[in-house]
């Protein structure tokens, strides 16, 4: 009987230290996610410069902690040429929110592509080649391009800040609340070999969240561009795609072996980890709106 005393002590004091340590690291997700969202929209307010070279050095940041990861489960990426091209792309949108030409944009990938096939053919030792030019490709769409587009949304209206912020405030409260609700009472796992915290539970919980803040930016924005319809469309659109990059960089990490691309940011690994919803959701939501709101050609 003592024995058991024992054990059941022993496991009490467990479940209190588990619970302790899981207060905490909510605790850190929590004002980190704060942290975040405030200093992208400080960006968008404080002027269209200062927000597009927050999203480059975001580039900056993802695509040398991909990279990195790569390379240290031996890959050989071509990181240098990559990250300038990933770069260039929210830079060179910046020039293009007025006239929302894309032609430039284009241009970049044309001359990326085959500088990247000759820096692999001449720097050669290569075991995989072919998957490192995968690698390196897929990092410069993924992160440098699509978060691009988040720049080029600042041409959509006279007050330029309105597009990216409602689309990164919908993404932001999808993401926390389907955290916590997954957290608290998901049971059904949507990928459990790919995401084994990621349930249906927190997914709809995060959809029902998406689209009540889309509703509330609205009503309070008050933006020509922004009807309602245009608001559930981007709820929706959140809903669809936020999920999808979060499930495909997770896709990436179990092929490699590791929970997070880095410890940088406290409570989310690193900025793979923590923008990884916004990678398809900026691209899917910047072209509804140019063709099918703006009826930009």
């Amino acid at each position: 009987m003592a024995g058991s005393a024992a054990e059941r002590d022993a496991g009490g004091n467990g479940g209190k230290a588990s619970l302790a340590a899981r207060f905490r690291g909510l605790a850190a997700r929590v004002v980190s996610a704060v942290v975040l969202v405030l200093v992208m929209v400080i960006l968008l307010w404080w002027g269209e410069i200062p927000f597009t070279v927050g999203v480059a050095l975001i580039v900056l940041g993802g695509l040398w902690e991909l990279y990195s990861t790569f390379s240290r489960h031996r890959y050989r990426p071509a990181a240098l040429l990559s990250i300038a091209a990933g770069c260039a792309f929210p830079v060179i949108a910046y020039f293009l929110r007025a006239t929302q030409d894309l032609t430039p944009l284009v241009l970049v990938l044309a001359l990326y592509l085959p500088l990247l096939f000759a820096w692999c053919i001449l720097r050669g030792g290569s075991d995989s080649p072919t998957t490192d030019i995968a690698i390196s490709l897929m990092g410069v769409a993924l992160v440098g391009f699509c978060l691009a587009h988040f720049v080029l949304m600042l041409g959509f209206d006279d007050v330029s800040w309105t597009s990216p912020f409602t689309v990164i405030v919908i993404v932001w409260i999808y993401d926390a609340i389907a955290y916590f609700a997954g957290s608290a009472f998901g049971r059904h796992k949507m990928a459990p070999r790919i995401s084994p915290g990621k349930s249906w539970e927190g997914t709809a919980a995060g959809t029902a969240a998406a689209f009540l803040a889309a509703y509330v930016l609205y009503l309070t924005l008050n933006r020509h561009w922004l009807s309602l319809g245009v608001a559930m469309a981007l709820a929706g659109v959140v809903s669809v795609f936020g999920p999808l990059g979060d499930l495909s960089e997770s896709l990436v990490k179990r092929e490699l072996g590791i929970k997070d691309m880095s410890s940088l940011i406290p409570g989310h690994g690193g900025i793979m980890d923590r923008f990884d919803s916004m990678f398809f959701t900026a691209v899917v939501s910047y072209y509804m709106l140019r063709y099918l709101v703006l009826k930009l050609p």
